[in-house]
């Protein structure tokens, strides 16, 4: 019975953690927990697991230990003190990959409130300023050649993209009265929708992992009524101005086209 404990239960713990971590990794749903710089600690732990299961299986632990009367480990002189010892390490990160949600529903959008103003959020712009290049031709157009243009010429942005245009002259000049192709999903909005025309495009922004996502939202404004469910991913397509209102300047996108869509391949922003 100690070898059963002493060998294979911490065996089949590491194997347990590193299959899950590496099933988090290559499924893609660490994409939903963690910013791409931290992911690649994710393959290394789940490696480092498996490696260290097959040394408990070749090189297997003394079991004279924790059967000594002096032993200090007291829980583990015991069968059943085993046992719970290995439930406590397996089951909790066993529950959270099988129960865990893929992303986050509109009950964390509406807890953590959506931000629309880039100044609560610090740092630089996502995209910045073009460097200086050569005189253009008479009959070129000037366009700043940092920015992604769909087939049909829209401009395709985010989320961050026209809050930071909103604060920043250089940005705003780029985008203003340009047409946008922006992925977000959906959300009502309350307080700025005297004309019930209104609701909001959100995206989480994380900095580290899934505890320091917040949403970040722009609104749309739509001459017709959106009948899709709340945080449906959609597809809009519009003209995006940064009117001033309430004594500050907010972006809006005047939406020509909205479609349901797929979720891009990395749902957050960084």
């Amino acid at each position: 019975m100690n070898t059963l404990f002493s060998r294979w239960l911490p065996c089949a713990t590491l194997a347990a953690w590193s299959a899950i971590l590496l099933t988090f990794f290559f499924s893609g749903r660490v994409r939903a927990l963690l910013a791409p710089e931290f992911r690649a600690g994710v393959l290394i732990a789940g490696v480092v697991m498996a490696a260290m299961a097959l040394i408990f299986v070749f090189f297997p632990a003394d079991a004279s230990c924790c059967s000594a009367a002096d032993c200090g480990h007291s829980l583990s002189r015991m069968a059943a003190g085993k046992v719970l010892t290995f439930l406590i390490l397996l089951l909790p990160i066993s529950a959270a990959a099988v129960f865990s949600p893929a992303g986050f529903s509109a009950n964390v959008v509406r807890n953590r409130g959506a931000i629309s103003d880039a100044s609560q959020l610090g740092g630089a712009p996502r995209v910045s300023a073009p460097k200086p290049a050569e005189p253009a031709a008479p009959q070129e157009p000037a366009a700043p050649d940092y920015l992604q243009h769909t087939a049909d010429g829209a401009i395709v942005a985010e989320v961050l993209d026209l809050l930071y245009a909103a604060q920043d002259n250089t940005l705003r000049k780029d985008f203003e009265g340009k047409t946008v192709q922006l992925i977000g999903q959906l959300m009502p909005d309350a307080s700025n929708n005297a004309s019930g025309k209104r609701f909001k495009a959100v995206r989480m922004f994380m900095t580290c992992c899934a505890a320091d996502a917040r949403p970040v939202a722009t609104l749309v404004e739509s001459e017709q009524a959106v009948e899709l469910p709340e945080m449906t991913w959609i597809k809009i397509t519009g003209a995006s101005t940064f009117p001033i209102e309430n004594g500050r300047r907010i972006a809006v996108l005047r939406a020509e086209k909205i479609e349901k869509c797929a979720p891009p391949e990395e749902s957050m922003l960084y």
